[in-house]
């Protein structure tokens, strides 16, 4: 899952209100003395101050469970802690018992909200770094906290939040979590409430995911389904983000998961001709091409691809592999119809091929598979001394 195109989370810019002047009238005496603890710790900073103010609250809760006053104070101490899972809880427990405190929730629904935001987009955030440094238990731990925060979020402001793709953001701490069906209805209500490109991107990926796996269990039948699916709303968000870079490439890599570039390939050729200055477009119809062996196609338009991005990796790891297929071709057609024929200079397109490995190689040394095809556009232009070098690199790296 490609989480990273989905980290840039806009952080909300909000006035908090104070709660110095806030207040119930004839208080408990639990309820008087935890509003005096947290007014104390608002000013200092002070955190046993903030625990004080909890024991109160906590203490008012125990004597009168159904103290929907002792309920809304605790919510504040929660927010102050940036435990915004508890402040929904305690939120939601004080509305459904009613009273006064229904009406103070309004008052600071906003700037806890925007807190709840900033928090889970800051955390989520977090969780992606210790997660690139496979320090997984950590990156769990801050995924579930993100989770809970954009949770509370959506629960404190719903239209808000999907104005500002909470749900989705919601989504990808769920699948921090490997919660893919949590996840799953997380992105449904975003499309439900507020159709966005990332929304259906999302969802489409997730859908593909399991057809892969229905896939390898041998599920052809029920995969196909799922593709199905995949595919009809990805065309559908396609149709309504039409010039979205990113659906136009998760749409590609359906149809390929699918096996049915062949009828998508017009799309991505139009789609690119109209968008000319698009490298996402570019890189799409060639790959598409790639796909249904038109390499030279293929080539031209990952050519144009690689113009407008030269650090593409993969439309240099693809362009590599249209040169090397294409001369490859040419060779069998020739070989296949007239061996005593005068031969088609093949190695020459590979060799087009060789500035662009060369380059791929400095990008991605560690990878492997450049490795390996490196060592086959080698190999076929003859070039035995580096293409035994290129594949000793790529066992290595697999050791």
């Amino acid at each position: 899952m490609k989480q990273s195109n989905l980290t840039r989370i806009a952080l909300m810019v909000l006035v908090l209100v104070g709660l110095t002047s806030m207040g119930f009238q004839c208080s408990s005496p639990n309820i008087t003395s935890g509003k005096l603890y947290l007014q104390q710790y608002q000013s200092s900073k002070n955190k046993e101050k903030l625990e004080k103010a909890e024991e109160a609250f906590m203490k008012e809760i125990k004597q009168k469970p159904n103290s929907a006053e002792g309920y809304y104070w605790l919510g504040h101490v929660y927010a102050e802690k940036r435990e915004f899972g508890q402040l929904k809880e305690a939120w939601t427990k004080a509305q459904n018992l009613g009273g006064q405190s229904t009406g103070e929730i309004d008052k600071y629904r906003v700037s806890y909200w925007g807190q709840a935001f900033n928090h889970g987009a800051n955390t989520f955030k977090k969780a992606q770094t210790f997660q690139k440094a496979k320090q997984k238990e950590r990156a769990a731990k801050l995924f579930e906290e993100a989770a809970d925060a954009f949770d509370a979020a959506i629960a404190l402001q719903a239209d808000s939040s999907a104005k500002y793709n909470a749900y989705v953001y919601h989504a990808f701490a769920l699948m921090g979590m490997d919660k893919m069906d949590e996840a799953r209805e997380s992105l449904k209500k975003q499309i439900a409430n507020n159709p966005t490109a990332d929304a259906y991107s999302a969802l489409g990926q997730l859908i593909v995911m399991e057809g892969n796996e229905l896939k390898k269990e041998g599920k052809d039948g029920e995969a196909a389904a799922k593709y199905d699916e995949a595919l009809t709303l990805l065309n559908r968000a396609s149709a309504e983000f039409p010039d979205n870079a990113e659906l136009n490439n998760e749409l590609l890599n359906t149809y390929i998961a699918a096996d049915r570039v062949t009828e998508a390939v017009e799309k991505f050729q139009t789609y690119a001709d109209k968008n000319a200055g698009d490298a996402s477009a570019q890189y799409a119809a060639g790959t598409a091409m790639l796909q249904i062996n038109r390499y030279e196609d293929a080539a031209t338009y990952l050519t144009r691809a690689l113009a407008i991005e030269p650090e593409n990796e993969s439309a240099l790891y693809n362009l590599c592999v249209a040169y090397l297929r294409q001369g490859i071709q040419i060779r069998d057609a020739d070989e296949s119809t007239d061996p005593e024929a005068e031969q088609h200079d093949y190695k020459s397109i590979i060799r087009e091929a060789v500035p662009h490995m060369q380059k791929l190689l400095e990008m991605q040394p560690d990878n492997a598979a450049n490795w390996d095809l490196a060592g086959k556009i080698y190999a076929t232009i003859g070039m035995t001394k580096e293409a035994g070098e290129a594949y000793e690199k790529a066992d290595e790296l697999r050791k």
